[in-house]
């Protein structure tokens, strides 16, 4: 066997690290950073981020609990077979923020002398759907689950102990009943007498095509988690399913027998009474982009407040945040071409990129840093929103950059999509765990 001299040694070992170095820059590997598995980034096909067709018949969200589908997705039931554009979306999205934050303007200091409260309420197109049944005998209801709502209501005749309600939603939508109470099943062993909801006689807009309501699960007295914390102590738990699945609505003991599996943090205090609110706010401390800390100052996100919300679809983040965070994402996305595609008026995503003709995609994990070590970690859709590979966008957006109204950071549910989250009011924390909707 010939023995090599060192400087014979050295001279190999360097030349077969700059082949290697080659190989990579050519096939379009990063070479620093972003390797499959480790550093943050994960091998993702193009095809898992673009919107589904078929119901997936093995991704049922678990037999425990109420199923959840996607509104427009094809395990839904609720006859809506033409999803919105993505304009459409956006714009009902907006109208949402945009009430939120009207919402808890009014409790600013400044705003409190002249105190008068917004009584709108929010845009009912809600993008996660659950069966629930009321009356005796027990008759089914699909219902838009909404944790930013702390009233329940239906479709349907007069109640005979009547009080009338008129709602109005933020995209002008509305309902006119009688506010009453009946019977209300979740399940055959969940059943609860002189439950008290809505029921409305005159509804103005998408209420009647296949969606009866609101599931309010806000923490509002009367709330369903108010009304039912004699059996379930305050506690549910949902796994939000993508398009092609089923999730799971859990309340009491069947969600709390997750909990030693999930990462907690502590729900905080927000602006205005709980009962002016009913949100779930939290402590958003930091983001990552690749396991690298942007190191974004945690008073950044703690004025006015970081919310969790089922019903806003994209993340809304302080404009200081947003830009950290975009700028991180580009240089981890640096070897893929930006989407040439203009955007469309009410397009509020502008980090894009065009994956035409590409089977995979090495995206950077995001990662969400809580209080209390609560880490939540984003891949795929979380992150990405597309309809076509020619335009898949970072699925963030910034809030307005005006200093006179500080706008809420919002968890929308395309970052909570497959993420169970435990939500236990009376135990002041919410858990997350990231392993999709499997029980």
């Amino acid at each position: 066997m010939a023995i090599l001299c060192p400087s014979t040694a050295i001279y190999h070992l360097l030349f077969s690290s700059l082949l290697l170095f080659f190989a990579c820059y050519v096939s379009g590997i990063p070479v620093y950073g972003a390797e499959e598995g480790k550093d943050g980034f994960h091998s993702t096909p193009v095809s898992s981020l673009l919107p589904k067709n078929k119901c997936l018949a093995s991704a049922r969200g678990g037999s425990q609990g109420l199923p959840i589908t996607q509104k427009y997705g094809p395990c839904s039931g609720s006859g809506h077979s033409q999803p919105p554009s993505p304009q459409e979306i956006f714009g009902r999205d907006e109208s949402r923020v945009s009430f939120i934050n009207s919402k808890f303007n009014q409790y600013a200091p400044e705003n409190l002398k002249d105190h008068t409260p917004n009584n709108k309420l929010f845009d009912e197109d809600g993008n996660f759907l659950v069966d629930v049944a009321f009356g005796t005998p027990p008759q089914n209801f699909t219902l838009i689950l909404d944790t930013g709502s702390s009233i329940t209501w239906t479709q349907c005749k007069a109640c005979t102990v009547e009080n009338n309600y008129n709602m109005t939603y933020g995209d002008d939508s509305t309902s006119v009943g009688n506010y009453g109470c009946d019977t209300m099943t979740l399940e055959p062993s969940d059943v609860f007498q002189k439950f008290q909801f809505g029921r409305g006689r005159n509804n103005k807009g998408d209420f009647g095509s296949g969606v009866d309501g609101m599931l309010g699960l806000g923490q509002g007295q009367l709330s369903t988690v108010s009304q039912t914390a004699s059996k379930f102590n305050k506690v549910f738990s949902y796994c939000l399913p993508e398009e092609d699945s089923i999730g799971s609505l859990l309340f009491g003991e069947k969600a709390t027998s997750q909990s030693s599996s999930l990462k907690f943090t502590s729900l905080v205090n927000g602006p205005g009474t709980l009962q002016e609110s009913g949100y779930y706010f939290v402590n958003l401390s930091d983001i990552s982009v690749g396991n690298e800390r942007l190191n974004i100052p945690s008073s950044v996100f703690a004025s006015p407040g970081t919310i969790i919300d089922s019903g806003t679809v994209i993340t809304r983040l302080p404009q200081r945040a947003y830009s950290a965070l975009k700028a991180a994402f580009k240089k981890a996305m640096a070897k893929y071409p930006l989407s040439n595609g203009r955007r469309k008026k009410g397009d509020i995503l502008d980090t894009c990129y065009n994956l035409s003709g590409r089977k995979d995609v090495l995206l950077p994990e995001i990662v969400l840093h809580f209080g209390g070590g609560a880490d939540v970690r984003l891949n795929g859709t979380n992150i990405v929103w597309g309809s076509d590979e020619s335009r898949l966008c970072l699925a963030f957006a910034g809030n307005s950059k005006s200093t006179m109204n500080p706008e809420l950071t919002i968890i929308g549910n395309r970052q909570q999509l497959s993420l169970t989250v435990l939500y236990d009011i009376q135990g002041g924390r919410i858990g997350f765990r990231s392993n999709g909707c499997s029980p």
